[in-house]
């Protein structure tokens, strides 16, 4: 009995591709036998990389050798002097619309005084406290007052703070009717002699009801 014959493999025919010469030229160094070609880079590649290497030098002459730009910091002092400018004008704007009378009147309104309330709590109460007994910022329950005696002087004080103090503008941070609601909240305290922080400032009358 013969044996039975294995097929024979077909020879391998090399890929005239993979076997052609590569004129790309190689790079002198080698890792575990690997060598790589000398590739260029893209000239698109290239031509950003100088760009920005001519940008570069370009900013620090303009800036820093010629002080030609203005810097963050300058445009920042700049913006804030502009806008201290128009203080003026926004507080006329305000004015008109807010009045002894209106305050008063607002002071006698629960829901005025509701949101009041709500805007004291979330805002001022750090610095007052709960009740407007004072904390860092003075006694909004008793008879004296620091700036001014009347609602106007307390809505002032409010809207546009105390420079110097941790009295912020609160104009600057709330909704024009949050900050005449919780200036009139805080006109209904006066009187009210919640023990708390000293007296400070000069004697006030109660407000009218």
């Amino acid at each position: 009995m013969s044996a039975a014959t294995e097929p024979t493999a077909a020879p391998h025919v090399p890929d005239e591709a993979a076997t052609a010469e590569d004129d790309t030229p190689l790079v002198e160094h080698s890792y575990d036998g690997i060598r790589e070609y000398d590739n260029p880079l893209p000239g698109w590649w290239a031509a950003v990389f100088w760009f920005t290497i001519v940008f570069a030098a370009g900013y620090w002459v303009y800036y820093h050798v010629a002080d030609r730009g203005s810097s963050k910091e300058a445009d920042y002092r700049s913006a804030l002097a502009d806008y201290e400018s128009k203080r003026e004008l926004r507080d006329a704007k305000d004015a008109a619309n807010i009045s002894e009378e209106a305050l008063a009147r607002g002071a006698r309104d629960p829901k005025v005084l509701e949101r009041g309330a709500a805007v004291f709590a979330s805002r001022c109460a750090s610095c007052h406290a709960d009740k407007g007994q004072g904390l860092i910022g003075p006694n909004l329950t008793d008879l004296y007052q620091l700036h001014g005696d009347t609602r106007m002087d307390v809505y002032k004080t409010v809207s546009r703070g105390v420079p110097g103090t941790a009295m912020l503008a609160w104009s600057e941070q709330l909704p024009a009717p949050d900050v005449a609601a919780v200036a009139m909240f805080v006109s209904t305290l006066r009187g009210q002699q919640v023990a708390g922080k000293e007296a400070q400032g000069a004697p006030v009358p109660p407000f009218e009801p």
